[in-house]
């Protein structure tokens, strides 16, 4: 075998540096890794983890998670990140064993939470991750929160890149990792910060107290031992104030700005520019193409994901083939994208923003003698300020007049005088994540707003696509909006909630963004929007131009994007898993594969204190529900040979939709003869959450209606029910009038609530251990159906 220098090497064509090595070989991972841009950071910390996962000592591999969780703050980095990923996976040949997944906004159809026992590494913005982490993942179906909330806390090494650009989200990611330690997880769970500026002092949170000795940086003998590093951290870039200052009207700076850029490039180098708003560098795109023939590219995040493709595509262009050019940008380009630019012109932006964005500026130290950085000042911070704070602002102005050059090493110089910055935002308290364990809505059909734990409260986005559709809304059967359709658009939140300059045009003329309502079944008018909602215009909304991006000009309608794959839109009464295999399959086959299913992803996982034998019957349990009247009607409706045959069917070949009981839910049946029958609670919980639809409490779904003799009733299950005795395998169950008592709050004549008992539940295990125990009987549901159709696992639920 080799060693882990030579292997590196084999890799990534070059040496490993000394601490790329300590932190693969070392006994721990660091809390802290702080060392400088262009040093390899992602390299460093995704080799490492494979190396200790796979090819270390016996005792680190076990140490060692096996979800790699790769957290960036925006989509660019998502992306250069995943890119690199994967070639470094097919160099090393083990793409097909370990899973590799991109989580950015838009629908998430890829089903890598089917192989909990399997190596995989998830790569993802903020947004995505810790929306998921949260249990209110973003631009998903709302019943599979758990499953992602389960995964994400459980057996993962958590690693934060560029945390100066995260916001309010690096305080919950640290927040979260003292959960975890409080709560407790399967497995190890581990975080570990990435950035050349952070101040661990701001990982210190009131449910997380981090040892500050645990950090990991580059000391001066390895700069010096190690010429590559020796010439990129003494790399030199003269710094010089440009004429140009960003007032007035957007299109009279742009055209000003864009002469000066211009004068300052060098043909057959690249010059990077990089604006704070979408909307200045659009104006200066259009400048530039009017004033010079030489080739620019447009970057930001207002794209969507067909248009960021092919600008990537671009990106990678200039990257390996070293061309030239004139890149312009805003902060989705200001870290992490591996680009040596000659000339950079870049905006007044808080410290940590522009020692990122020197770090695109003679990377490597190939052009010291030419390399420049031009800052351009915003002298009106109340007006232009904005992304950022105008305090901010004015300390890195006091700080850029003092300079002449930026270098890593000029740099280090006024580490002392730069003043800290306070990270605003919400934070996560330990009443919040157990509230948000609840994954019901309140009776208006609300959900709690995470927004604020992810970013500021003025950074909010939703994700909206474009179609094209006949009729005035539509229709019911368009399938799931997709992630390559989608582009971010932002939200400016007011003291009435949520607005958007497009939206609110939209709105006057009384055309509304549609959403999907999972519940009803249908498209909504959304007439108030809030982060995280993905919505659907028509194309005549206009809006997007495919060149610049999103603009909010109504008078820029684009194309619909094709999509390659259709996903079911999310249904309250979707049971894709039931009703669309390839066979008929009777419900104590499917009850006995779902058991042993159970049992070997325990054995598979080999975590301590897991109750197998508990989990085991819980996985035979889960579906007795289906034996109920109304559903077997459901199965064999237009099937009557299936009727004669006199068995009782889990799973049927053919489409179709409950009649005779509108929103039942078989799980609930389940549960409450589990409950009757004298079972362990967690037995009932975990049979009653098995689609996530009955988890902490039992409702009526809106607009639900039962006969009017009817006193209690819940997901199409009534009070008096009877259901007759059923074998799943392991001796029949009793004959049972079912009893919706447990629906009361408090503690009735026949013990206490459903909730109450959810509730205990919840404090016994922890959020993250009970969400994992619901996670292995859904998983192993999903593996038992697929045995009939291999299809099954790349549906959503």
């Amino acid at each position: 075998m080799q060693n882990y220098p030579e292997w590196f090497k084999e890799i990534t064509q070059n040496p490993p540096f000394p601490y790329q090595e300590r932190l693969a070989t070392a006994s721990e991972l660091p809390i802290l890794l702080n060392v400088p841009t262009g040093a390899g950071k992602t390299a460093a910390v995704v080799l490492s983890w494979l190396w200790r996962r796979r090819y270390a000592s016996e005792e680190i591999r076990k140490r060692t998670p096996r979800r790699l969780v790769y957290c960036l703050p925006m989509r660019t980095l998502v992306e250069q990140t995943y890119t690199a990923v994967e070639d470094w996976l097919k160099k090393v040949q083990l793409s097909d064993e370990i899973g590799l997944h991109l989580l950015m906004s838009g629908a998430v159809s890829d089903r890598w939470e089917a192989d909990p026992e399997k190596d995989c590494i998830l790569i993802g913005t903020q947004d995505q991750l810790l929306s998921r982490a949260l249990n209110r993942g973003y631009s998903m179906s709302r019943y599979k929160w758990p499953i992602h909330f389960a995964l994400l806390n459980n057996d993962c090494l958590w690693v934060m890149d560029e945390v100066q650009l995260m916001g309010a989200g690096l305080r919950t990611t640290a927040q979260l990792q003292g959960f975890r330690e409080i709560f407790g997880t399967y497995g190890t769970v581990r975080s570990l910060w990435m950035s050349a500026t952070l101040d661990p002092d701001l990982l210190q949170t009131v449910n997380y107290k981090p040892d500050s000795s645990q950090v990991q940086k580059l000391i001066d003998d390895e700069v010096l031992q190690n010429e590559t590093l020796k010439l990129r951290v003494q790399a030199q870039k003269r710094l010089v104030k440009t004429k140009t200052e960003c007032s007035g009207k957007e299109n009279d700076y742009a055209l000003a700005l864009a002469k000066e850029v211009m004068a300052a490039h060098i043909p057959g180098s690249l010059t990077l520019v990089i604006c704070n708003r979408v909307s200045r560098a659009q104006e200066l795109y259009k400048a530039l193409e009017k004033q010079t023939s030489e080739k620019s590219i447009l970057i930001h995040s207002r794209f969507r994901a067909a248009e960021r493709e092919e600008r990537n595509q671009q990106l990678q262009e200039l990257r390996e083939k070293k061309l030239s050019g004139i890149l312009v940008a805003t902060q989705a380009i200001e870290a992490g994208v591996d680009i040596s630019a000659q000339t950079l012109f870049t905006e007044l932006a808080p410290w940590s923003s522009l020692v990122q964005r020197f770090g695109r500026c003679n990377r490597y130290g190939e052009c010291s003698e030419t390399a420049t950085v031009y800052w351009i000042d915003i002298p009106d911070l109340k007006k232009n300020a904005s992304p950022y704070k105008a305090e901010q602002l004015e300390k890195a102005r006091s700080l850029l007049e003092e300079l002449k050059q930026v270098g890593s090493k000029d740099l280090d110089k006024v580490k002392d005088k730069y003043l800290k910055e306070e990270i605003e935002g919400l934070i996560p308290r330990q009443h919040d994540l157990l509230q948000l364990f609840d994954t019901s809505t309140d009776l208006a059909g609300h959900d709690i707003d995470i927004s604020s734990f992810i970013r500021e409260t003025d950074e909010n986005d939703v994700a909206i696509a474009w179609r094209d559709w006949s009729g005035e809304e539509p229709p019911d059967d368009m399938g799931a909006l997709q992630q390559e359709e989608l582009c971010r658009v932002r939200l400016v939140k007011t003291n009435i909630g949520y607005t958007n300059d497009l939206l609110d045009k939209l709105k006057k003329q009384d055309r509304y963004p549609w959403y999907w309502d999972g519940l009803k079944g249908k498209w909504e008018k959304a007439k108030a929007v809030y982060p995280g909602l993905s919505l659907l215009l028509h194309c005549s909304d206009g809006g997007y131009s495919e060149k610049l991006g999103f603009t909010g000009e109504s008078t820029d309608q684009p194309e619909a994007v094709g999509t390659t794959t259709s996903i079911e839109s999310d249904h309250d009464e979707a049971d894709s898993l039931t009703y669309q295999m390839k066979q008929y399959v009777t419900l104590v086959q499917h009850s006995q594969d779902v058991a042993e299913g159970v049992k070997q992803l325990c054995t598979d996982l080999l975590f301590d204190n897991l109750e197998v034998e508990l989990l085991e019957r819980a996985g035979r349990w889960h579906d007795l529900g289906k034996a109920h009247a109304a559903f077997q009607e459901m199965l064999t409706r237009d099937r009557p040979e299936r009727q004669k045959e006199g068995k009782i069917w889990a799973k049927s070949d053919h489409p179709t939709k409950m009649r005779l009981r509108k929103y039942f839910r078989h799980e609930l049946i389940s549960a409450l003869v589990a409950l009757q029958q004298g079972e362990p609670f967690l037995l009932c919980y975990l049979v009653a959450a098995h689609h996530g639809k009955v988890r902490m409490t039992i409702q009526p779904r809106p607009n639900e209606k039962a006969p009017d003799c009817i006193q209690r009733y819940a997901l199409g299950v009534w009070e008096g029910d009877c259901m007759l005795p059923v074998d799943l395998g392991d001796g029949p169950s009793s004959n049972q009038e079912l009893s919706l008592a447990c629906m009361e709050l408090g503690e009735g004549k026949n013990g206490e609530s459903w909730t109450a008992r959810a509730i205990a539940l919840l404090e016994k295990y922890g959020p993250f251990k009970l969400a994992f125990l619901e996670t292995l009987i859904r998983i192993a549901d999903w593996r038992a159906s697929a045995k009939y159709n291999d299809e099954i696992l790349t549906r959503t639920e």
